[in-house]
């Protein structure tokens, strides 16, 4: 490859990531680990997101650094299409006028849409890789609100949520010969939120459904062994310590940092066409302290998250390879605290994926995978604090459709 033809390589790679931070923030990401992406591009999704011990593209510089000296010197760009339908029925007790059981059940299909892309660089023992991957976020947009308040006062506040995430993953990874490699990823967050939502204060936030945005930083560090058929792996990421939303100081008082992960799992080839990949995730919902505290106290009462991952690829011939997979999980969202999550439904539990790729050429490939989330509904108890007594009853509902194109260049 000629030094004009990298140079041009890198700026067109450049302008690409450009773009798509500006098509990112048009409209809020939908996640299903919690607030979560399941996997990110065609490939990781293909397999339920499992695969920390088998790296396939790019995205792999944010799931297991260490596994990208696997891979050749290559280009990735992925599309998603979101397709979740969601409802909220607010009750409540009649003699308790706060949950507005007038408005009935809402629902909202609103689509979005996901675009990623990265590349991976190797020489002798060592790889670098970049990635700028959507990988977080949620959204609601009811036609009433949530709670009779605003109602009673000709309003209709209390019914809109909008919140995504975009990292910037930096990527260094080494080969220390006999299976073993290590690698470590820097991260570039930005968020943005957006919301009317009530406050403790039992009135619109100060926001007032204006975005506000903000910037944050956090590493991945890997380990992966390597055998003949086998392969084991393993990936820490820590928490993501983000800035305030300044704009939301009387609703989210701290800071919506990620959470820290764990992620670890093996892959095995039964055949050098047929690979099995198992990974267990969790996710430390509850160390957030925005997100894990007491809805009373002007958290969320999200509880941690043990993820079960599995996946099978299989290379039918060389121009064609199939994959699917499975993701499951509990709520983090329990059901005493229903109604002080109507507008963060993040209660999805099991997925089903299912993709396929087509080798276009020796250095062009095309993917596609769908995704399908189970429909999981939920029903407040009314056995939690004062927003589980008030709104005892209430529903909410979420599943999920996604559809992703992913084209790969081998350069």
């Amino acid at each position: 490859m000629t030094t004009r033809h990298t140079t041009r390589t890198l700026v067109n790679a450049s302008v690409g990531m450009f773009l798509l931070g500006l098509c990112l923030f048009s409209a809020p990401v939908w996640a299903t680990d919690g607030h979560q992406l399941v996997g990110l591009g065609a490939l990781q999704i293909g397999t339920g997101g499992a695969g920390v011990a088998s790296a396939k593209d790019s995205t792999w510089v944010l799931l297991n650094p260490a596994s990208i000296v696997d891979l050749e010197r290559r280009f990735d760009f992925s599309y998603e299409v979101f397709a979740p339908y969601r409802y909220l029925e607010p009750e409540g007790p009649l003699l308790v006028p706060m949950a507005n059981r007038g408005a009935g059940k809402m629902s909202d299909d609103s689509m979005f849409f996901i675009p990623a892309m990265g590349a991976i660089f190797p020489w002798g023992d060592d790889a670098v890789g970049v990635g700028l991957i959507a990988v977080n976020g949620m959204g609601v947009d009811y036609r009433h609100s949530r709670t009779l308040i605003p109602r009673i006062f000709g309003e209709n506040f209390d019914r809109r949520t909008k919140y995504g995430v975009v990292k910037l993953g930096l990527a260094y990874a080494h080969d220390f010969g006999d299976g073993w490699s290590a690698g470590a990823t820097f991260t570039l967050d930005y968020e943005r939120f957006k919301t009317d939502m009530l406050t403790l204060k039992f009135w619109e936030t100060s926001g007032d459904d204006e975005v506000s945005d903000g910037f944050g930083a956090g590493l991945t560090l890997g380990i992966q062994k390597k055998w003949d058929k086998l392969s084991l792996a393993a990936a820490y990421t820590t928490p993501q310590w983000m800035e305030k939303f300044e704009k939301y100081p009387d609703l989210l008082p701290l800071p919506m940092n990620l959470p820290q992960m764990f992620q670890a799992g093996l892959a095995y080839k039964f055949t050098p066409a047929l690979e099995w990949v198992l990974d267990y995730k969790f996710i430390d919902w509850n160390g957030v302290k925005q997100i894990g505290k007491a809805p009373i106290t002007g958290g969320f009462g999200w509880h941690d998250q043990h993820v079960l991952k599995t996946g099978l690829t299989w290379q039918v011939s060389p121009k064609w390879t199939l994959r699917g997979g499975t993701s499951l999980a509990k709520s983090p969202i329990r059901e005493d605290s229903v109604f002080a999550n109507a507008l963060f439904p993040a209660i999805i539990e099991s997925h089903a994926t299912f993709g396929v790729s087509y080798a276009i050429s020796k250095n062009t490939d095309v993917h596609f995978t769908y995704e399908h989330a189970f429909g999981k509904t939920m029903t407040d108890n009314g056995k939690g604090d004062i927003f589980s007594v008030v709104g005892k009853g209430t529903k909410i509902h979420l599943e999920e459709d996604t559809f992703t194109a992913q084209y790969s260049y081998k350069f």
